[in-house]
């Protein structure tokens, strides 16, 4: 679920709830149960009546680059992998891209352990931080958010046959999961065009009308995307002339 964000104290470093890798960082914030009174329509207490809430935990990952070279990303997945049905991860991405393969990690998380519980926001995401903001049911986008898609790049080395059989490989494979994502949001023919080498920039307008983003966070509160287009667009200009009248002059007035 999208929500405003919150004010939280920095973490020490030094917690349970707290990992941290080479560009990414983790923060798990526990919900605990709490009974609150329920309320009727005019919000008078319904006495004896009460709504259970929390019970669950929220997983905010930060990410920056997909270029880790240490272990930290493994600690982050898995303490991600010993999360409960009912969690919910989100991802908070400042991010130029990275390594696809890292990228893959998260999204089969995603698409497992917590589908249909990720929600994702965007500052700046490029190429895999692109792609990583799709991963979310919910997107949510700021007023000066930035986003950049291109197609993939990898290098291959070997004896020639090998190069060539793991580069066709790898071609069929990423192509597949880059339409996956990619299709509800582009054309054939832009898709065909990205992956002949075009980029793709959009700010937080285009997101919007595209779909890539769901909601937009602007001024202390939350607006779909439909909300937000819909009061942004521009009253139609009357197509009846407005009549012009001439100013009086008097003698004295004309030259």
């Amino acid at each position: 679920m999208i929500r405003a964000q919150e004010i939280a104290m920095p973490g020490t470093g030094n917690s349970e709830n707290e990992i941290f890798a080479d560009a990414h960082s983790l923060f798990i914030e526990d919900k605990p149960v709490t009974m609150e009174p329920l309320r009727d329509e005019e919000g008078n207490i319904m006495e004896g009546l009460f709504e259970q809430t929390g019970g669950y935990t929220i997983y905010k990952l930060f990410l920056g680059e997909f270029l880790e070279s240490g272990n930290g990303m493994h600690r982050i997945i898995s303490r991600l992998q010993n999360s409960n049905p009912g969690d919910i991860l989100e991802f908070h991405i400042s991010s130029r891209g990275g390594v696809i393969d890292e990228l893959l990690e998260l999204y089969n998380l995603c698409n497992t352990l917590f589908h249909g519980n990720v929600t994702t926001y965007c500052n700046h995401g490029y190429s895999a931080g692109a792609m990583a903001f799709l991963f979310g049911a919910e997107r949510g986008i700021y007023e000066h958010s930035d986003w950049m898609m291109h197609s993939w790049s990898g290098g291959f080395g070997g004896k020639r046959d090998d190069v060539l059989t793991h580069m066709k490989h790898e071609d069929k494979r990423l192509a597949k999961f880059f339409n996956n994502i990619m299709l509800p949001y582009f054309t054939k023919k832009e898709l065909k065009d990205m992956q002949g080498g075009k980029d793709f920039w959009m700010d937080s307008t285009e997101m919007l009308k595209r779909g890539i983003a769901t909601h937009i966070l602007k001024n202390g509160e939350v607006h779909t995307a439909e909300e937000y287009l819909a009061a942004g667009k521009k009253p139609k200009k009357s197509k009846t002339k407005t009549k012009v009248t001439k100013k009086y002059k008097s003698k004295k007035d004309k030259k």
